[in-house]
């Protein structure tokens, strides 16, 4: 074990013979950063939530994009970019006498990028990204199979679902987190085959219940206390959860009463020799979390299916890779960002079914690539080592892209969720919004047309919201209040039930 200082944020951070044994195994230098500002580093090039309208710069058509109409490279649609009636800039030979990513910095603001991160089969989902199979779906993200459902977040085959994170095989649920099979669930977290069921906390197999933690196979429980079905259902219809203030009410009661119970994050299930959290069926995964399926790991998130990899943040199905994010089925894929189906590339963005490319931009179905401009396999054999020597002297091989090579604003990124800078708020011009303390307390007094028209400013993050109409009838529906925050603030007081490292 050994110390070495970030070079990001001057502290010190342990590299351990294990890690230097992986760093050789992958012919990298020792990382000069820590995990944190690597992770840091690394989450300033994903963009999850923040959705624009702007131009294909191919087309001329509007799109709804995670990229901003100013952002300072191409954006083509998805179905334009991975057509073959165009050809992805490039750039001359290597040159020797100027750095790596100064070279790189020209190509990286002319080539193409793709619109949004998709896995394709979106039916009515324009408002989606990181996302695939949705079919009727607005604001989900990170998510897969899903229908008639909004303001997800990692959510896997749920229909009717809202205003959940960590929610898998679900249906008409509301505000859940770290859910699995969960029928009209509400206000829920870490609960399992639960069911007409609300705020409950480590429950397995409940049902009908209200305000309980760590029960399982139970029905009418209140405070984990068992009732009759006659009394339960008075003492629910007391509490007028279909109204803003008895929710708010009830709220408050399961904060106070749930103080008293371990809010448990340390879960490791099925795994040998792992540290960290939300893992399963893992094998010798260290400091990773919300994973599954992982071999011989660390510093790996939000992946499923990694195997022998460092420095790794979404999606899986991947072996040898290092400081990378956003990919999808990669074999020996260091120094990456949003690459698919694609093996031995290095310092490349935006590539898909690639083989041995370093430095490209923009590349889909290419091999033996420097800077985009193709190479026999020779060429390509002999140029690479010549070039990462010369990166290795001028103290740029080992190290991810700069912060500034980014084409999100920090603001946008999952950066600013994990490691938060101080926003600029505008204060929005007077008269052009309503407060939300003139929205009606009773969801049945709730007129869906008048309420759908009108524009609320959150008292929270002080930014202007609107509610969709399919959003108020899922709540008239379910007999939920409106909120009274903006779907932003929503979502980062679930994010903080998510386990993370730091």
């Amino acid at each position: 074990m050994s110390e070495q200082m970030c070079i990001m944020c001057g502290k010190g951070f342990e590299i351990s013979e294990a890690d230097r044994a992986f760093y050789m195994k992958i012919d990298v230098p020792s990382p000069k950063a820590c995990p944190r500002d690597r992770l840091r580093r690394r989450l300033a090039f994903r963009n999850e939530r923040s959705l624009y309208k702007r131009k294909c710069d191919k087309t001329g058509q509007d799109i709804i994009s995670n990229l901003r109409p100013d952002a300072p490279v191409p954006v083509y649609h998805l179905d334009e970019w991975q057509k073959d009636n165009w050809t992805a800039p490039s750039l001359p030979s290597f040159d020797f006498s100027k750095s790596f990513f100064e070279q790189l910095s020209i190509l990286w603001r002319v080539a193409p990028r793709m619109h949004k991160a998709s896995a394709g089969n979106e039916v009515n989902s324009e408002f989606t990204n990181h996302s695939g199979n949705a079919k009727n779906c607005y604001y989900t993200f990170n998510s897969e199979y899903n229908e008639d459902s909004m303001y997800l977040r990692f959510a896997d085959h749920c229909r009717d679902c809202m205003d959940c994170n960590n929610i898998l095989n679900s249906e008409l649920s509301y505000e859940c987190v770290n859910v699995d099979n969960g029928y009209r669930l509400f206000f829920s977290d870490d609960c399992k085959n639960c069911r007409d069921s609300a705020f409950l906390r480590y429950c397995r197999r409940v049902s009908n219940s209200l305000f309980c933690y760590g029960l399982e196979q139970k029905e009418y429980h209140i405070f984990n206390q068992p009732h009759t079905k006659e009394n339960f259902i008075e003492k629910i219809r007391a509490l007028r959860l279909n109204t803003a203030s008895g929710l708010h009410a009830a709220a408050q009661q399961w904060n106070d009463w749930s103080q008293q119970f371990p809010l448990i994050r340390e879960v490791l299930i099925n795994c040998e020799s792992s540290r960290g959290n939300s893992l399963y069926n893992c094998k010798n995964a260290l400091d990773c979390y919300n994973c599954s399926d992982l071999e011989d790991c660390r510093y790996v998130l939000n992946s499923v299916r990694v195997k022998d990899s460092y420095d790794f943040y979404a999606y899986g199905e991947a072996e040898l890779c290092y400081e990378s994010v956003t990919m999808m089925k990669n074999y020996n894929a260091k120094f990456c960002v949003n690459a698919l189906y694609s093996d031995n590339i290095e310092y490349s963005d935006n590539c898909r079914n690639c083989h041995y490319c370093f430095g490209c931009v923009g590349l889909n179905k290419k091999s033996y690539c420097i800077f985009n401009k193709q190479y026999t396999k020779d060429e390509y054999e002999d140029l690479v080592p010549r070039i990462k020597e010369k990166m290795r002297q001028d103290g740029e091989y080992g190290e991810f892209f700069p912060l500034e090579f980014s084409y999100f604003p920090y603001e946008d990124t999952l950066a600013q969720d994990y490691f938060p800078m101080q926003e600029k708020v505008v204060p929005p011009a007077q008269g052009t919004y309503e407060e939300v303390t003139t929205l009606p307390d009773d969801i049945m007094q709730t007129n869906i047309d008048e309420i759908a028209g009108k524009t609320y400013l959150c008292p929270e993050t002080k930014k202007l919201f609107r509610f969709q109409k399919k959003e108020l009838e899922f709540y008239k529906k379910l007999l939920l209040p409106l909120p009274r925050t903006s779907f932003e603030r929503r979502y980062k007081r679930r994010n903080k039930l998510i386990p993370f490292p730091y």
